[in-house]
């Protein structure tokens, strides 16, 4: 779809900022850790070993967990944290007539009923996540494996290097473009329950390039959860980044449903 310039500027505001977070030290990036009890906000490390292990570092924004992530970085001495706090929370709302728009589409072009209704409803639950992929890999290594996301669906607002790939209805990797004009909305697992199969959840993944492998990746999402459709029952059936890519795209919609709680 298109990108605004409305919202593609703050956008890079904020990316910016993260980018200095990223710098500082990490006991003071801790300070504001991952907290389920601030509605799934604050940062998290990750330095996994293994096939499917994620190495990266990111930060979860959303409108309900907005409160805590304010009252917490008062604690922080440091003015970088601060910033990105502020740029960071600012996005949300920034996002929603972007995604609104998209939702009015998906119900029109699919008799998706409600739907529109549905995101509006859901907006406290919108979150935006910061990603820094480490660098330090070899050039083709799956940086984010392959996957397709719990939620509804997601917008792809920055990417700071080529990489990032989807796996067609062929199941044929292939690059996706993005550009400073458009996004990527890609759709994920509550949508496709949601279309009733109509929009099957993409499979996509992070490969690292030459550049990439050495200096690393940042980029900047926004996942869409739908307030009044059922999740993906990660407990019972496991992580999505373990299941064989595209095993959703030929998947009677009966035996799709089961997959959620």
């Amino acid at each position: 779809m298109e990108y605004p310039e409305t919202l593609r500027r703050p956008v890079e505001i904020a990316v910016k900022s993260w980018k200095r977070f990223c710098a500082l030290p990490t006991e003071i990036k801790k300070g504001l850790p991952y907290s389920n009890g601030g509605t799934g906000v604050g940062y998290e490390l990750k330095d996994g070993v293994g096939k499917n292990a994620d190495r990266k570092e990111n930060f979860d924004v959303t409108i309900a967990g907005q409160d805590w992530i304010e009252a917490n970085v008062e604690g922080i001495e440091s003015a970088a944290a601060l910033d990105f706090v502020r740029n960071s929370t600012n996005l949300v709302g920034v996002l929603k007539p972007l995604v609104l728009d998209f939702a009015r589409q998906v119900e029109e072009t699919y008799g998706v009923k409600g739907f529109e209704q549905e995101i509006a409803d859901s907006e406290p639950a919108f979150f935006v996540r910061f990603i820094h992929y480490f660098g330090e890999r070899n050039v083709g290594d799956e940086t984010a494996s392959a996957h397709v996301d719990q939620s509804g669906f997601t917008l792809h607002l920055f990417e700071s290097a080529p990489g990032l790939q989807y796996l067609d209805s062929r199941k044929v990797w292939r690059d996706a473009s993005i550009s400073a004009g458009e996004t990527d909305i890609i759709p994920s697992m509550q949508l496709q329950l949601r279309s009733e199969g109509k929009l099957n959840a993409l499979c996509h993944r992070v490969i690292a390039t030459p550049e990439t492998a050495t200096t690393g990746r940042y980029s900047a999402v926004c996942f869409i959860q739908f307030k009044n459709t059922p999740k993906y029952d990660k407990d019972k059936w496991g992580r999505l980044q373990e299941r064989e890519p595209g095993f959703n795209y030929d998947m009677p919609i009966g035996q799709f449903r089961n997959l959620f709680k």
